[in-house]
């Protein structure tokens, strides 16, 4: 595997600044610095980094766990460097479900441990990519990024956050080439859902995290509720 790339949220340009250096160090590669919930944001779908470094104390009025709990979403890695030794901080940054939570200040080594210790999961979560056709190229793409597959004759079609892309592949024939252990099911005889978008479904048809509305062919039902974890 490639080294990680790493983006650090850290309002302290100082602490920042020796974070890097400490990070390059040890040979990974640090993508971007930034202070604030929302210039994270706007990292994690720009860089689309292996691996988030965040403090809980951070500018604006949006917090580090805020910002962690948005890249959970997002299926992005987190681990929290802080100062924050309180139960209530521990108890909401846990919620995030981080790779680690180093107190500050820590040494070189206790950052190389606790980066060491969740490249296992990170590198399990980089295996499941697809490379697709767009323009001259195949790019990258995640599957936990992919919401859904639509059939469309001999095309199928992508959804990829706002992009689109088609590939003239049928539908049978494209889920013969997603891994094992992959997170998408069947839900009609014409698409596929990537189940950690499914925000709510009833017998007729699912709606999607950005609202995008599916429907559930009548054979399929069972199986989507076999699929998902119900209460």
């Amino acid at each position: 595997m490639q080294t990680l790339r790493i983006v650090i949220i850290e309002d302290e340009f100082i602490i920042a600044i020796d974070l890097k250096e400490m990070l390059e160090e040890l040979g990974y590669t640090v993508c971007a610095i930034a202070d604030s919930y929302e210039a994270g944001m706007q990292l994690a779908k720009k860089e689309r980094p292996d691996l988030f470094l965040i403090d809980i104390s951070i500018n604006g009025k949006k917090n580090g766990i805020d910002l962690a709990t948005e890249l959970h979403k997002m299926q992005v890695p987190v681990i929290f460097i802080s100062s924050h030794t309180e139960g209530i901080y521990i108890e909401a940054a846990k919620q995030t479900k981080p790779y680690g939570y180093l107190i500050k200040p820590f040494s070189k080594q206790d950052l190389f441990v606790t980066i060491e210790m969740a490249e296992g999961h990170i590198k399990n979560r980089s295996t499941n990519n697809l490379f697709l056709p767009m323009g001259k190229y195949k790019h990258s793409v995640a599957l936990h990024d992919l919401q859904l597959v639509k059939a469309n004759g001999n095309y199928v079609e992508l959804k990829i956050g706002e992009k689109r892309v088609a590939l003239r592949k049928n539908l049978k024939e494209f889920e013969a080439k997603l891994p094992d252990k992959h997170p998408f099911i069947r839900v009609h005889k014409s698409y596929l859902v990537n189940r950690h978008h499914i925000n709510s479904f009833n017998q007729l048809e699912l709606t999607l995290k950005d609202g995008s509305k599916v429907p559930i062919g009548r054979t399929y039902f069972n199986d989507i509720k076999a699929s998902l974890v119900l209460v």
